[in-house]
């Protein structure tokens, strides 16, 4: 029987401490600033708070951080546990957010603060495109699009925000979930499946942007 039990969870427990924090912010028991200073992740708060390395994948900035990151491991997250199972789902989306958080720290300074799931869902992503190349997802704003070519994209937007510095993102964190992904990916369907899925893929995506800059 095939199962998504620990997807559903991990976006049942990112909307639980979501909604958490906002009663004790809105009551006026703690600050919103207060919570990312204690459980984000940061080199300062790894050493003075290790368990941050945990809380900080499930505090999100606001509803919109929120929802876009549940709606790719929604789809993700199901796609590689029905394929996979619930013990190396939650391996790889814990594994890449740890990836992403530990690389992170050669590029920021170490008191700024990441928050969020999106390393881990990243991981997902990388692995879904591959093991469930052609599964669909949500891709926003209402298109219904290929796991594989929604990965694509991931990948290509990250590029970007990288190197324009677009957003208060880190984009590092991502490419360390990305690559965790991948990596778990290539070894469930082989190296060269992996090579050919993400080929093909970038030839689909590229062909329209082609056809629009030739003919526009």
């Amino acid at each position: 029987m095939r199962e998504s039990h620990v997807t559903f969870l991990l976006i049942l427990i990112s909307f639980l401490v979501f909604g958490v924090s906002i009663v004790l912010v809105s009551l006026g028991i703690v600050s919103e600033s207060y919570i990312i200073q204690t459980f984000g992740f940061s080199y300062n708060n790894l050493f003075q708070r290790p368990w941050c390395i945990i809380t900080s994948i499930f505090i999100h900035q606001n509803l919109d951080h929120l929802v876009s990151n549940m709606i790719a491991l929604l789809f993700f997250g199901i796609a590689v546990e029905t394929k996979m199972g619930w013990k190396k789902t939650l391996l790889i989306f814990f594994l890449g957010a740890f990836a992403g958080e530990l690389l992170s720290l050669v590029f920021y300074a170490p008191d700024v603060i990441s928050i969020g799931a999106s390393a881990g869902v990243f991981a997902l992503v990388g692995t879904g495109m591959i093991v469930r190349p052609l599964g669909l997802t949500l891709y926003p704003p209402f298109y219904i699009l290929p796991l594989g070519l929604v990965g694509i994209l991931y990948a290509i937007y990250n590029v970007i925000g990288f190197v324009m510095g677009i957003g208060n993102v880190s984009y590092i964190a991502h490419f360390g979930g990305l690559i965790t992904g991948f990596y778990f990916g290539a070894k469930e369907e082989g190296f060269k499946k992996a090579v050919t899925i993400i080929s093909v893929f970038s030839i689909l995506l590229l062909i329209p942007i082609l056809w629009f800059l030739l003919f526009k």
